[in-house]
């Protein structure tokens, strides 16, 4: 049985009838792109999920943060539990074939990594023994991306998708535009042009009115839509930040949106996240975020090295020292490589926060 979406869910049907009218007319898989806490989660279980079922397909919802350092393991456990909702006749046979390789999942990882990715396309498999079609959910695939150790899974799950076009679609999302460019769009990865990207777009003030029509039938008090609305897009526009400002005005029986964002700012400082990852960087990193990203400098340049080695107090700084930093950069998910020389912050808000926190002071 499904679960039924939380009343703070505001629905974007036409949206997902958007993404899913793509799949029919052709495109075999799509790869969202949205920052963290923007609702791409939500959407998959609260919006699209839904509506495909009644089209009739089979929905199978894979969370690759469900077990971070198990990538198969996420993949099995969305498949069993499509089978057992859907599928009883299948989830007897799952069971019986699959408890021996589930039951050494863990020592499949150390004792025969190769062969860790057919257990994958096993369960996957049995997807396709049936005559609905399906529609796999990856949900923070660019995790993936983050060790190649996962670069056999990557092929196996490409393989499985070209395999079976006619039955299957699938749609990916991320928060890292980094490491999806290295999953979707490097020449030599399994799955380049795999899928296309597609926006995600900004909640809209349909949204807040929602949310302040929510906050009135709890509380009866009226907010002003248009002052919600400018904090929302203060804050990044993240659906997160103002659902759980409202849901806090409640709880402590604050219905002045002034005095509520106060009393939030100073119990949950959003910004004490960027500001730990700010100060767990090194000095060379933030001055590359800092002095060359923000500036729109070349990285690679002579005069970036020795900009950077006066800021430091070095003598010199090589091409290198700034490609380690880079590298570490684009590990912590904090830099995105846009192309053609261009880099950028992954995160906008992380990006605000460097501006106004940092650069000004």
């Amino acid at each position: 049985m499904m679960n039924r979406p939380s009343k703070w869910h505001y629905p974007r049907t036409d949206l997902a009838k958007t993404y899913l009218k793509q799949l029919e007319a052709g495109l075999s898989s799509i790869a969202i792109f949205a920052e963290r806490r923007k609702g791409k989660t939500e959407f998959l279980r609260d919006d699209i999920t839904p509506i495909a079922r009644e089209r009739g397909l089979r929905t199978v919802y894979v969370n690759f943060w469900e077990r971070k350092n198990d990538p198969v393991y996420c993949i099995t456990k969305a498949v069993q539990r499509s089978l057992e909702q859907d599928s009883p006749r299948l989830f007897k046979r799952w069971k019986s074939e699959f408890s021996i390789k589930l039951g050494v999942l863990q020592a499949k990882t150390t004792v025969d990594s190769d062969a860790y990715p057919e257990i994958a396309s096993d369960a996957l498999d049995m997807l396709v023994k049936q005559k609905s079609d399906v529609l796999i959910m990856f949900d923070e695939i660019q995790h993936l991306a983050t060790s190649p150790d996962y670069e056999e899974l990557i092929a196996t799950l490409r393989t499985f998708l070209d395999s079976n076009k006619r039955k299957v679609r699938a749609i990916f999302t991320g928060s890292s535009q980094d490491r999806l460019n290295k999953i979707f769009r490097r020449q030599n990865a399994a799955f380049y042009r795999g899928a296309s990207l597609v926006e995600f777009p900004e909640m809209d003030e349909g949204f807040i009115r929602f949310l302040c029509h929510n906050f009135f039938e709890i509380t009866k008090r009226k907010l002003p839509v248009k002052r919600v609305n400018e904090v929302f897009e203060k804050y990044n526009y993240s659906p997160f930040f103002v659902v759980d400002l409202l849901q806090c005005m409640m709880r402590e029986g604050i219905f002045s949106i002034e005095n509520g964002l106060d009393f939030y700012l100073e119990k949950y400082d959003p910004k004490s996240e960027w500001r730990d990852l700010w100060e767990s960087l090194k000095l060379i990193d933030m001055l590359i975020l800092k002095d060359v990203i923000l500036n729109s400098l070349p990285l690679y340049h002579k005069d970036t090295y020795a900009h950077i080695a006066d800021k430091i107090g070095l003598e010199s700084v090589s091409r290198g020292m700034v490609q380690s930093a880079v590298k570490r950069l684009r590990e912590q998910g904090v830099l995105n490589n846009e192309g053609h020389g261009k880099w950028d912050f992954e995160s906008g808000e992380f990006k605000d926060f460097v501006v106004l926190e940092v650069t000004v002071k």
